[in-house]
């Protein structure tokens, strides 16, 4: 545990180097160079500073010293095929069982803003690529010759203002790159909206309670991008499958054309209430 001194230091040092960056960027006289180096010097130092005040950790077991150690590291990428949604999409692939390590690894990384674990996640996420191509590749033969949409699953309004960011961006840009490299063309799509929730999302357990918290809440934001278009729905972690069956019902509505799931984790049969 970090004492409430510390957290103060870390407040008073992240207030300085945010204001640090406003000045930095309002100096319309330097060189863009040199700002973008000053930028980079402050980062390191502000990176240095908080390691000090609150040393890292694993994310999956404490190990010190390390975002991820070894181990940990190894159990992200168990690649296990996911009992289909029964909506639209056959096939659901995650990177590994979501227990144990890696569930609060994904929960680091969701949920406390563990922002460095982009990159780890990223690349399990791209891993998965090879896997996807061959698997999806006779299921284009009968889809119309357009690009693969990739689209997220859609968090809350709250969750959103919660993290203060899209966290599955990284992840998506991670693999679209690595499907592209496999010779497919692909890009990020965001179609999805979803209606605020007071609840958490995995935490509000149960396969029903889910399916009927999620029914008719999630939606297309504009069709017109989606029509014939394959689609490789992502989410972080797949649970009891109704956040996939209700995007996959949303998609197929607006003229898409759903192909696979595609998770960082999912939980096992028969513990969907984790």
């Amino acid at each position: 545990m970090v004492c409430s001194c510390t957290w103060l230091c870390l407040a008073f040092l992240s207030s300085m180097f945010e204001g640090w960056l406003g000045v930095m960027r309002n100096l319309s006289s330097a060189s863009g160079r040199f700002r973008q180096a000053a930028c980079a010097v402050a980062s390191a130092l502000a990176s240095s500073a908080l390691d000090l005040l609150a040393p890292r950790a694993c994310a999956g077991c404490g190990r010190p010293d390390l975002l991820l150690c070894p181990t940990c590291r190894s159990l992200l990428f168990r690649p296990l095929s996911v009992p289909a949604p029964a909506y639209a999409i056959d096939l659901a692939l995650a990177c590994a069982p979501y227990r144990g390590s890696v569930r609060r690894i994904i929960l680091a990384w969701k949920d406390h803003d563990n922002r460095p674990l982009d990159v780890p996640l990223g690349q399990v996420m791209a891993d998965l690529a090879p896997v996807l191509a061959r698997l999806i590749d006779p299921l284009l033969r009968s889809k119309p010759a357009k690009a693969i949409l990739v689209v997220p699953a859609p968090s809350s309004s709250t969750s959103l203002r919660r993290r203060g960011r899209v966290h599955l961006q990284p992840i998506l840009l991670s693999l679209v790159q690595s499907l592209q490299q496999q010779g497919l063309t692909v890009r990020v799509e965001p179609a999805l909206i979803m209606n605020s929730v007071r609840t958490k999302s995995v935490q509000a357990g149960g396969r029903r309670n889910r399916s009927r918290r999620l029914a008719g809440r999630i939606a297309v934001a504009d069709p017109s991008r989606l029509a014939d278009h394959p689609v490789l729905v992502v989410d972080d972690i797949i649970t009891t499958g109704s956040t996939i069956r209700q995007c996959a019902r949303a998609l197929e509505t607006a003229g898409a054309l759903p192909l696979a799931a595609l998770a960082l984790a999912a939980v096992p049969p028969g513990h969907e209430d984790l």
